[in-house]
């Protein structure tokens, strides 16, 4: 399950750099903000509908840790 939530294959471009990556780089910090919030809404109201109640879960939770881990990435306003 911890691949499908912090490494899923389908999201890698090249080695080292994710979608998210292109994501976060197109949208000032306060944009990304808010993507990520719609993420985790959105993984806690389908928990158990789609995959995993646990690994939707664990999608929502992990937006937390993307935030910041991304959040550099953001362009300036």
């Amino acid at each position: 399950m911890i691949d499908q939530v912090k490494n899923p294959k389908h999201y890698q471009i090249i080695d080292g750099f994710e979608s998210i990556d292109i994501i976060a780089c197109s949208m000032t910090e306060e944009q990304f903000k808010g993507f990520c919030l719609g993420n985790i809404l959105k993984y806690r109201i389908r928990a158990g509908n789609k995959d995993l109640l646990e690994q939707d879960i664990a999608k929502a939770n992990e937006y937390k840790s993307i935030f910041e881990s991304k959040k550099h990435l953001c362009r300036g306003v």
